[in-house]
């Protein structure tokens, strides 16, 4: 596990990251969910990628699921 440092500067916190973890070259924002304790810092531009890159749901996600038969509507 790295260890970085927590700072503030101009009344701000920041968080200084060590070089072996740094966020890629060009980003300018972060994502940041809260989960207990803990923190997970996001690259803004990349968390839609890599939730569409992920695993996925399992093959029975939803499989249980009431869904009303579909309807028929007149055409408009």
């Amino acid at each position: 596990m790295e260890r970085g440092s927590v700072f503030m500067t101009n009344k701000t916190q920041a968080v200084r990251f060590p070089k072996s973890v740094r966020l890629p070259d060009g980003t300018t924002s972060v994502d940041i969910q809260r989960r207990g304790r803990s923190w997970v810092i996001t690259p803004s531009e990349q968390s839609w990628a890599a939730w569409f890159d992920g695993e996925g749901v399992s093959d029975d996600f939803m499989t249980d699921r009431e869904q009303p038969a579909d309807q028929e509507r007149a055409a408009l």
